[in-house]
């Protein structure tokens, strides 16, 4: 598949009976140790893929059996977090997690200007002490495409400065040096905080002009 088109990729979710994954993922879901919970659709990306100036490179999706829940309320909210990986250039991202809201460059988030992309989609409680969990990440296929989606869609525009690369928890992504060299990647000093630090932000709010 296409590695320009993250979208996609992603709209290919599917419910089945361990949970929401990948279909390219199942085969290692179902027979590799992992703490993974698949109870809810995995957020690959929040914030519109397709025009994002600003990709902010993220660990995996986050969870709390309160909250998680909580934010799929219905069976109707589950297919509109659908329809948003299917469609991100259609959807209304005022609807996302309050976790989302609550960060300081949630204007660039829901303007479309910026967008969350994870190394891996699938949600856990605390990835840096999942050693399980991380060395699946190295295997999923779902893994590799958002990595190679990044060096094939987006490097090459953050090279010419038309896109800002954010390296906020970026661990997971095993970034190449052609990507931490480039003069469109910027690290953030403060990967645990999820607030942008105001050096990175102030870059951002420029390339996202």
């Amino acid at each position: 598949m296409n590695s320009a088109n993250l979208s996609e990729y992603w709209s290919h979710l599917e419910q089945t009976e361990i949970g929401w994954v990948h279909p390219e993922d199942r085969m290692l879901l179902e027979s590799e140790p992992n703490t993974f919970n698949l109870d809810y659709p995995p957020p690959a990306f929040i914030g519109d893929v397709s025009t994002a100036v600003v990709i902010v490179l993220a660990a995996n999706g986050g969870y709390d059996p309160t909250i998680t829940s909580r934010e799929f309320s219905s069976p109707a909210v589950s297919q509109r977090y659908l329809d948003r990986l299917a469609r991100p250039a259609d959807a209304d991202w005022s609807e996302v997690a309050p976790y989302y809201q609550g960060i300081n460059y949630a204007d660039l988030l829901l303007s479309g200007k910026a967008a969350i992309v994870n190394a891996c989609a699938y949600r856990s409680r605390k990835i840096s002490e999942e050693p399980e969990n991380r060395r699946l990440i190295k295997k999923l296929p779902s893994a590799r495409f958002n990595r190679q989606w990044l060096l094939e869609a987006v490097l090459p525009d953050a090279n010419q400065g038309k896109r800002l690369i954010v390296g906020k928890r970026h661990g997971l992504w095993d970034l190449p040096a052609e990507v931490r060299s480039s003069l469109g990647f910027v690290a953030d000093p403060a990967p645990v905080s999820p607030h942008l630090s105001g050096v990175v932000l102030d870059r951002i709010k420029m390339a996202a002009k």
